[in-house]
């Protein structure tokens, strides 16, 4: 019988496996590292392989907060060891405003850069910042020979910074917030360099200052792209969007940001569309409704849609709801074997509907919609021919406040989970139920915990006092 040398080559590639489903638990994968040097070798790939810096926001400056870039994570990331095994940066939340050398962040910033020679993604998206935070890390992204997905907003995007960013060449993905004029100038040039490579071209938030014609302007360098994305541009109609979408031919993800206008001429034929995202102002009366299904289903009526999501701006407390029931019947007809992901939270679906989507998208895994009491109680039997369902999140709408507090929503949970064996991940109005694959653990959002054993027994863990009750 052999044995498995825990420092052999096949025990390192085996752990790699094990680890990667802790590699988003990093308090895990510290403890991993400190078992043994084999252990250290390969929780250190997942530890440091993205590295965040985000702070929150401070009304005040507080002159007494260390230097992170000193000590802690940030200086062991930079070690000689570890600075090679970081693919992923992100610089965002609010820096301070303060101009050098009073602020030596930036500094700071361009040592801790240049140390990560295998930089792969880099988001550059603070909400607050000195204008000249990246004057001097913007130069050094040419040197980066394995770069390939690039964020940036306004902080990289002014008249001195934008010639710079455009001499980038080689990225395969590149996503701008809130587009300055400055960028847009100069974009459909650098679109021609970067269109052997090119995949995804995200424009997101404000992007007022695209116009028709900056939007025609990239038709010709985007032909091989698969994934856009556009923000808020009241400059354009949906006839300008829907004719640009369709000279794409290779579109297969899209994400829009919804506006009422007028109804279009015109029906994109998106033959390859598979994803689809749709951000918008959540509306209130049927008529807008009415206006946004119909939008949306014009969108996705020639696409072989896989994921359909529809995710507002803001969410609102709860109370009466307009339906899209007729979104529904129009997936179940002409998306039933394709459908994989549904996800429209503050949209209100009925029974009826429900019923008929539960029936033919068999293939669904994932669905977020607003239902009734009475049919979210009723899901369990609605959902039993979905083989594929893992994860499940409701919506309680046109119900009393003093009702919801009242239910008990760890039951509904209970009946959805062990209704089948597929669910693994079940969300009632924010409270979140995970399952174990030898229990069924339920997390929820008021720190209490419940576990289940499937067809044996019940714990209940409740507060923080530690009390336990068995059923």
């Amino acid at each position: 019988m052999t044995t498995l040398s825990p420092t052999g080559a096949f025990f390192y590639d085996l752990l790699m496996h094990i680890l990667d489903f802790l590699r988003d638990d990093y308090l895990s994968l510290y403890r991993c590292s400190l078992v043994d040097r084999t252990f250290r070798d390969s929780a250190s790939t997942y530890l440091y392989r993205s590295v965040t810096y985000s702070p929150e926001f401070s009304p005040v400056l507080d002159l007494k907060k260390r230097n992170e870039f000193v000590e802690g994570f940030f200086a062991s990331s930079r070690l000689s060891h570890n600075a090679s095994l970081v693919r992923r940066v992100t610089i965002s939340g609010f820096l301070s405003p303060r101009p050098p050398p009073l602020n030596k962040l930036s500094d700071q910033l361009k040592a801790a850069i240049e140390s990560w020679p295998n930089i792969q993604t880099l988001v550059l998206a603070p909400k607050q910042y000195h204008e000249s935070i990246f004057t001097e890390i913007l130069p050094m992204l040419l040197n980066f020979p394995v770069l390939r997905d690039l964020t940036v907003n306004a902080s990289c995007t002014n008249e001195d910074q934008a010639p710079i960013l455009a001499q980038l060449r080689d990225l395969e993905s590149l996503t701008i917030v809130s587009p300055s004029r400055a960028i847009l100038q100069r974009l459909p040039e650098w679109l021609v360099e970067l269109r052997p490579t090119l995949r995804k071209l995200h424009l997101t938030n404000s992007c007022g200052s695209v116009t028709p014609g900056v939007l025609r302007s990239f038709l010709q360098p985007l032909q091989n792209t698969t994934s856009f994305a556009l923000g808020l541009s009241y400059s354009l109609t949906d006839d300008d969007v829907f004719q640009f979408w369709t000279d794409l031919p290779n579109l297969e993800d899209l994400e829009f940001r919804y506006y009422l206008q007028l109804r279009p001429s015109i029906t994109p034929r998106l033959i390859r569309l598979r994803h689809f995202t749709v951000h918008y102002i959540p509306v209130m009366t049927r008529i807008d409704a009415a206006h946004m299904y119909k939008w949306v289903r014009r969108v996705i009526s020639h696409a072989p849609l896989e994921c359909l999501r529809l995710i507002p701006e803001f969410v609102t407390q709860g109370g009466a709801a307009v339906t899209f029931d007729p979104l529904l019947e129009h997936l179940a007809a002409r998306h039933a074997q394709n459908l994989r992901v549904l996800d429209m939270k503050e949209c209100f679906v009925g029974r009826t509907a429900l019923i008929m989507l539960c029936k033919t998208c068999t293939n669904l895994e994932e669905l977020n919609v607003a239902v009734s009491l009475e049919t979210m109680r009723a899901f369990a039997e609605y959902s039993k021919d979905i083989r594929r369902l893992h994860t499940v999140e409701l919506q309680v709408r046109n119900l009393k406040r003093t009702v919801l507090d009242q239910l008990d929503i760890l039951e509904v949970a209970e009946t959805m989970i062990q209704s089948t064996s597929s669910i693994r991940r079940v969300r009632i109005n924010g409270t979140q139920f995970e399952v174990c694959d030898y229990f069924n653990f339920f997390l929820a959002s008021d720190l209490s915990l419940g576990m289940i054993c499937r067809g044996l027994t019940s714990l209940e863990l409740t507060g923080s006092s530690g009390s336990l009750s068995r059923t």
